[in-house]
């Protein structure tokens, strides 16, 4: 007997999240487990976005790393279920050579504000101070010359207002420049489409937690298997956007969604900053992974791929 389809909306907080739910979309994906998915909008502002979700004008998040631990401290319903993004790389450039990031202690550094006009965190100003603090500087301990466009923190940089800017990719502007670059690494940390709803949805909603833990599983496995395929849907994106996605997304993403554990707890800390009241629960309290861990547990996700798998790559 075939299930009944639920109808469900979503909201996305970065244009970066797009290219697997491209895919989903484009691979027939939402199909083959029953959901039709009738709206999926870019939402800015995390207020706004979990507004509407508490609301029920939506039914998952694509995103929503930091700001939910302050609203699961206050009672929400708020819940995360899958991560297929745990990680991000920087670099620093800089005016001087500089060996490790414990340089920077007392350095001027361009970023973004910590908050936006609106009161949103910035996630990736975020990121940078957790590589300081993870090397052991204080976020006190460095000037923070701020600047909400790209271009200007470039500038504060190139003119000497600032002595260092955290970036990413290889920085090939930069070189160009002479200006140093500095690979810091990876930094665990959840980002990018993970998969965040409410539990008076999913009550709501009987069904929908297994049904969309299974379509992002079935959108990786699509990716990492049909790659020819793959290009193509990113092809058609990135004309569509004017964008320039490129397919080492997917490579990075593990078969298995499972949240990486020092990720948890980098993004549970920057949430601490924001809101401090979320020190009074644990890093997990956002996290409900028994939809991933049932589907994993029967074996689908092994067949999926021709036999055992862990959750990396």
């Amino acid at each position: 007997m075939a299930q009944r389809k639920i109808k469900i909306r979503g909201v996305y907080r970065s244009g970066s999240h797009l290219p697997i739910w491209e895919v989903l979309q484009e691979a027939g994906i939402w199909e083959k487990v029953d959901l039709d998915l009738v709206g999926f909008d870019y939402c800015a502002m995390p207020p706004d976005a979990e507004a509407a979700l508490f609301k029920g004008d939506i039914d998952f998040i694509s995103g929503d790393h930091l700001t939910p631990y302050g609203l699961v401290a206050q009672g929400k319903p708020i819940v995360s279920i899958a991560s297929p993004v745990n990680g991000q790389n920087a670099s620093v450039a800089s005016r001087e050579p500089i060996k490790s990031i414990q340089d920077l202690r007392g350095k001027r550094i361009a970023d973004t504000p910590m908050e936006g006009r609106d009161g949103g965190f910035h996630h990736g100003r975020g990121n940078h101070m957790m590589y300081l603090i993870r090397g052991g500087i204080g976020i006190n301990e460095v000037q923070w010359i701020e600047h909400e466009n790209s271009d200007a923190q470039f500038e504060a940089l190139k003119s000497g207002k600032a002595d260092a800017r955290f970036i990413s990719g290889a920085g090939e502007r930069y070189k160009e420049l002479g200006l140093q670059v500095l690979p810091l690494g990876r930094l665990p940390m959840i980002n990018g489409p993970t998969l965040t709803t409410s539990y008076t949805v999913l009550h709501k909603k009987k069904g929908l937690g297994e049904r969309l833990v299974k379509a992002m599983v079935l959108a990786i496995h699509f990716a990492k298997t049909k790659r020819d395929k793959t290009e193509k849907i990113l092809d058609n994106l990135n004309k569509k956007k004017g964008e320039s996605f490129q397919y080492r997304t997917f490579e990075r993403m593990p078969k298995k969604p499972y949240p990486d554990p020092q990720g948890v707890i980098n993004a549970y800390e920057l949430g601490c900053i924001k809101a401090p009241e979320a020190r009074q629960v644990s890093p997990l309290a956002l996290w409900d992974l028994h939809y991933l861990r049932e589907l994993d547990n029967s074996g689908f996700i092994n067949k999926l791929y021709g036999g055992r798998t862990t959750s990396a790559k």
